[in-house]
């Protein structure tokens, strides 16, 4: 009986020692991903900081067919207090869709506001949160997708839990995959692994996932190159798996910190760009 006895303690202490050390080991994982966030928003409140950036993005959209097709347009964006970012983006071309244009005002604690403006029939469209997984402008991108691409790395730890899920190479270096489950707001995904590298925590990639073990969507960044002390992705893809599509973006003419005026960033101003054109 002692034997058998001692043999049930010897059991719960097995047991109680291996919960130990697995919760041990998630509280790890979280507070590595807190922290390697925490590095990131550091950099980018002091050597990494700019208030306003301007861009010129060429967009080709490669269909399942093999078919593509071909957009421009120059992107603006002012930063605010509390990480609040205004955006103007007018398309260029091609022809049918010149004067196109997209404002958005990005939340730090809600869903970002977005219009569209359609030259052809001279109105502001607003966008609302039923339509934000809709294509924009026909890309691989959803209205949704423009909002998350600032947002994901911002969120607190009450908006998404964050856990590191492994570790990878990009360009040969060794890089971060952090995941995030949303725990608030209605993103369109279930959970989104962002790729950070490990030496300069720049955003790499990231990974949407609406169910399952595959990504509904993956975007990968690159041509990393300095732009004064601010490491700034030169091209971006997003590729649709299922849809057999994937949209490139290579952005040239950046710059940074060109006093742009607040009242370029307001509905009335967004009709002006478009009509301009």
């Amino acid at each position: 009986m002692r034997a058998s006895s001692n043999r049930h303690v010897a059991a719960s202490v097995l047991t109680i020692g291996v919960i130990l050390l697995t919760a041990q080991a998630g509280h790890s994982d979280d507070v590595t991903a807190q922290a390697v966030l925490d590095r990131v928003h550091r950099l980018d409140d002091t050597e990494r900081k700019w208030r306003d950036r301007t861009r010129h993005m060429k967009i080709t959209i490669h269909d399942r067919r093999g078919g593509e097709r071909l957009r421009d347009l120059t992107m603006q964006t002012l930063r605010q207090e509390e990480r609040d970012e205004k955006v103007l983006a007018v398309f260029e071309s091609p022809p049918e869709i010149s004067g196109t244009s997209f404002l958005q005002f990005q939340h730090r604690d809600r869903d970002a506001d977005q219009w569209l403006y359609l030259p052809e029939l001279r109105r502001v469209r607003r966008i609302t949160s039923s339509v934000k997984h809709e294509s924009f402008m026909g890309t691989d991108f959803s209205y949704r997708d423009m909002e998350l691409l600032t947002d994901v790395l911002e969120w607190t730890a009450t908006e998404a839990r964050a856990r590191i899920v492994g570790e990878t190479q990009v360009d040969g270096r060794p890089a971060h995959r952090i995941e995030f489950v949303p725990s608030i707001r209605d993103v369109g995904y279930t959970r989104i692994i962002v790729t950070l590298s490990a030496e300069d925590l720049v955003l790499r990639a990231m990974e949407m996932y609406a169910e399952g073990d595959a990504p509904t969507k993956r975007l990968e960044l690159a041509q990393v190159k300095l732009i004064g002390s601010i490491p700034t992705a030169h091209q971006m893809t997003m590729h649709q798996p299922e849809e057999g599509t994937h949209t490139v973006v290579e952005i040239s003419d950046v710059a940074y910190d060109q006093n742009l005026p607040a009242g370029l960033f307001t509905k009335r101003s967004l009709e002006r760009s478009g009509e301009a054109r």
